[in-house]
């Protein structure tokens, strides 16, 4: 029995799990978004009580809901290509193990749980971002431009941090098994 078929779906359907996350906490704040905002809202603040840019609560809620959408298109068609591209055309960090017979299931296992990882985080930043813009609202000293600039140089830097991680660890090889001593056998 090989390790492919002793894998149970609940193996199989992991991948899923941050991505379903990000996009319950999406929904949620959309709901929230659309529940408190006031019918005219402004997104980016030119300065403290001064609008930048501002929109209707139906735009504002269609528009997180079209980005949610590409980001999930994103997830989609990066998820067909890692299903359909050969082993021998992907970029791995120790190849020869990764790419070696029995061990592609594996590789493409941690490549679509890393992806589901930074899709979902993608799909919390845009949740925050909503956040910001509910938040921004009430609230007269968070009137400024700079905190969903700060919100978007935080998401790029843990987004950054998160893609050298996978490719310096995630895909470290289990370590092999020592060899064992033959008893005996140091004498000679």
């Amino acid at each position: 029995m090989n390790a492919q078929s002793t894998r149970g779906v609940a193996w199989w359907l992991s991948p899923l799990r941050p991505l379903l996350i990000g996009m319950a906490a999406l929904a949620v704040a959309t709901l929230v978004a659309s529940k408190t905002l006031p019918v005219h809202t402004v997104v980016i603040w030119a300065a403290a009580g001064k609008r930048g840019l501002a929109a209707s609560r139906s735009d504002f809620e269609v528009g997180v809901i079209i980005i949610g959408l590409v980001v999930f298109g994103v997830w989609v068609i990066a998820g067909l290509f890692l299903t359909v591209m050969p082993l021998r055309h992907v970029l791995v960090p120790h190849a020869v193990y990764w790419k070696a017979a029995g061990h592609g299931s594996e590789m493409r296992h941690r490549y679509a749980t890393y992806l589901s990882r930074a899709i979902g985080f993608t799909y919390w930043f845009i949740a925050v971002e909503v956040v910001v813009a509910v938040v921004s609202q009430k609230n007269g000293s968070l009137e400024v431009p700079w905190l969903p600039v700060v919100v978007s140089l935080l998401f790029i830097v843990i987004l950054l941090v998160f893609a050298v991680w996978v490719f310096a660890d995630g895909f470290r090889p289990p370590p092999r098994p020592a060899p064992r001593k033959v008893a005996g056998s140091a004498g000679r």
